[in-house]
């Protein structure tokens, strides 16, 4: 099979356009990897607060059962910080693993918009090329 002299144009131009693709999917791949990792670090901080909260409630707990005290109510909202902080790392993690499916959708809307502005360029090279040619 024997291609064309603007097949071939195309080819290279394609093959040179998977590098900066993987570069430009790599850099948004890693720019959302450290935001979601600072966010589930903040939230894992978050945790063990609460988890040390509720450890130190457990043994006041123990000391003084009075369910109307305002420990008992820091307690309550501690637990419930834990609880929301414990499920927004589980989103996190989730939107952690949906960064990994992202970097195709980057990659492959890399290479098509590289390769439709080599279109486009064609194009208009051969547009003004043949404008030229005809006013010429």
């Amino acid at each position: 099979m024997k291609l064309t002299r603007i097949q071939e144009i195309g080819l290279i131009f394609f093959v040179c356009t998977l590098l900066p693709s993987y570069f430009i999917a790599q850099w948004r791949h890693d720019a959302n990897h450290i935001t979601i990792t600072e966010k589930l670090e903040r939230e894992q901080s978050i945790n063990l607060s609460a988890d040390k909260l509720l450890t130190n409630c457990e043994r006041n707990e123990v000391k003084d059962g009075n369910p109307y005290d305002a420990n008992h109510r820091i307690c309550e909202q501690g637990e419930q910080e834990h609880l929301l902080a414990e499920r927004r790392m589980s989103v996190l993690t989730q939107e952690n693993l949906r960064n990994d499916v992202r970097w195709y959708r980057n990659f492959f809307l890399s290479i098509l918009i590289f390769n439709l502005l080599g279109v486009v360029g064609y194009k208009a090279a051969l547009f003004f090329k043949r404008d030229i040619d005809t006013n010429g």
